[in-house]
């Protein structure tokens, strides 16, 4: 369901009119109240527009055009709470990239290879490539 009263926010916090905003959008302004009411669908040009009108991000007129908290929560349950978002890439990735290993020009695959060793324990003596135990494979035939 859409947040409808964010949107009546936006358009009184920036001392504009419904009308006003039909008319950028080039719709009907009773078109556009059925759609900020949630009665009409929001197309995906009209939500670009909107978000150019408000001067706000796209994702946010996508979020409050959903108007749904995120997650499954029932009766009595708190809903999921989006964190805050991922760290990009350049940040996250620390002492990976050295000043030696940007002048050498090695890849991304150079410079994480082995970054996980020592994360899982293979028990000694056991071969990773070996085929799998015959007698063991006959537990799945149907015979």
């Amino acid at each position: 369901m859409i947040d409808s009263a964010w949107f009546y926010r936006q358009l009184e916090q920036e001392g504009r009119s419904l009308r006003a905003m039909a008319r950028e959008l080039g719709l009907d302004p009773s078109a556009v109240s059925r759609m900020l009411r949630g009665e009409r669908k929001m197309s995906a040009e009209e939500q670009d527009g909107i978000a150019a009108y408000f001067g706000v991000p796209l994702a946010v007129v996508a979020a409050k055009r959903r108007g749904e908290v995120v997650g499954f929560a029932e009766e009595g349950q708190e809903g999921y709470a989006i964190g805050p978002g991922r760290k990009p890439v350049e940040d996250v990735s620390g002492d990976l990239m050295t000043e030696k290993d940007n002048e050498a020009g090695l890849s991304f695959y150079e410079r994480v290879r082995g970054c996980m060793k020592g994360t899982i324990t293979i028990m000694p003596g056991t071969d990773l490539t070996a085929p799998t135990d015959p007698e063991w494979a006959k537990v799945y035939d149907d015979d």
